[in-house]
């Protein structure tokens, strides 16, 4: 994929563009709006006092494609943005994330037509790329906010998340996104003799292949409830406001139970992702005919790194476990080219270039962003409890960390009215789309009077 200028595939997102301008004309007319990388939006609200330190709303543009062959699948056309008689809507970036793009501006247009000035500078920013990680729009947005307001200059950032408003222990809980994991992609090669097939050795590349990602699979990263984990203190504010029996209760509290309970909980793979590294084999290639051995074998084993963990961890830890395997079987264990002179009989372990990215820096969960955060969740959602959690996946936030301590992944909807991120027949209800826009609606209100810690 080129540049936007280049490749003509960024057009769409011009058209976007257009359609947002059409539709939300008095935000056109109030905010300062600069395009960063041709299509990313950046918009400024100024507000009347400049000791303030600005917020930061964000969603992003782009979309995942929709796969041929699953066309049929859906219920709607997948680019048709169908609302039925139940109040669904249905497409393509329903639910990720063109329900915040939308409900941001929806909120600020219907601000603007109140009157409504603002005191603290508020800033919309909007990428066009964070499905392949905002390296074209993200990362120059966010230059482009550094290089106005400088390092630690904003006093909140909310982007999309994969936590919003759900039930659990008889409690409404609002989970807000305080860490996002890292990740990285790691590359095994496995080069090995040719030959015919009537004379193999005991294991081809492909078997040794096997070999090792069994080796992965068998040995996972160890479940990581500790102190720091997101998912620790939302079981704390379970435990202080849920229907939690006595024995759990003391489970939570206790942190020498705490290794126990997170193997049980760890049994729903949803939650083993946020307990703790998770690996994933997702491609694997080798061989180019029967009959004929393979010379080269290949896996990409993807990570998403605990939240308290780091990619270097991560990378001892597998090479420790490889490590047995490849000696046992007489090959080279060439360890980010450690052995690159080495072309046969060799197995290769390199992280993807550009694939690694640390975990993100913890979010406070005390001060006046945090504040603002919860008291504007509970006054939209009444009821609930603010809970931290964490981000499983990666956001266009990773490009922002210089700007603020306080960042925050957020869906502000209930999750049983969002459904099929990424897949066949995604939608997201009405009223969820309603509520989000009364959310930004109240944030951006609550911000009178506010002051930065």
């Amino acid at each position: 994929m080129g540049t936007p200028e280049e490749d003509v595939r960024f057009e769409q997102i011009g058209k976007l563009g257009a359609y947002l301008e059409k539709t939300f004309p008095l935000l056109h007319d109030t905010l300062d709006l600069e395009l960063i990388a041709l299509y990313g939006r950046l918009y400024t609200w100024e507000g009347s006092d400049k000791s303030l330190k600005p917020m930061i709303l964000m969603a992003h543009q782009d979309v995942v494609p929709v796969n041929p062959s699953t066309v049929d699948q859906w219920t709607h056309e997948p680019f048709s943005g169908h609302q039925d008689a139940d109040g669904w809507i249905w497409g393509r970036g329903s639910a990720d994330c063109k329900n915040t793009l939308v409900g941001i501006l929806a909120a600020v247009e219907q601000l603007v037509s109140e009157g409504f000035e603002p005191t603290r500078t508020i800033i919309l920013s909007f990428g066009f790329d964070e499905e392949i990680g905002g390296p074209r729009s993200a990362a120059p947005l966010a230059a482009a906010i550094e290089k106005k307001y400088g390092p630690d200059s904003a006093f909140l950032i909310l982007d999309e998340g994969f936590t919003g408003v759900d039930s659990a222990y008889g409690t409404t809980f609002a989970r807000l996104g305080m860490a996002e994991k890292g990740a990285f992609s790691l590359k095994l090669d496995v080069l090995t003799p040719g030959g015919h097939s009537s004379v193999p050795a005991r294991h081809t590349g492909i078997g040794i292949l096997s070999l090792l990602l069994v080796e992965l699979e068998k040995n996972p990263a160890k479940v990581n409830l500790v102190e720091g984990n997101p998912v620790l203190s939302y079981l704390n504010c379970a435990a202080d406001h849920g229907e939690v029996d006595k024995a759990m209760r003391t489970r939570i509290r206790d942190p020498k139970k705490w290794e126990a309970l997170g193997e049980e909980l760890a049994e729903d793979d949803t939650l083993r992702a946020f307990l703790g590294t998770t690996q994933a084999a997702d491609l694997i290639s080798g061989g180019v005919k029967v009959n004929a051995l393979p010379e080269f074998s290949s896996a990409t084993v993807n990570y998403r790194i605990d939240f308290l963990s780091s990619t270097a961890e991560t990378f001892d830890r597998i090479r420790a476990v490889l490590a047995p395997v490849v000696k046992s079987l007489n090959l080279t264990f060439s360890v980010d080219g450690s052995h690159a002179d080495v072309t046969n009989r060799v197995v290769r372990l390199n992280i993807v270039p550009a694939s690694d990215l640390e975990p993100a820096p913890l979010t406070p969960a005390f001060g006046s962003a945090f504040d603002l955060m919860g008291s504007t969740v509970r006054h939209v959602f009444e009821g609930a409890i603010v809970a931290p959690s964490g981000m499983i996946a990666n956001t266009d936030t990773k490009h922002y960390w210089p700007l603020s301590k306080h960042i925050y992944r957020f869906v502000p909807a209930s999750l049983e009215l969002i459904k099929n991120f990424h897949t066949v027949d995604e939608r997201i209800h009405i009223d969820a789309h309603l509520t989000g826009i009364r959310f930004f609606y109240k944030l951006i209100r609550n911000t009178e009077g506010w002051k930065d810690d």
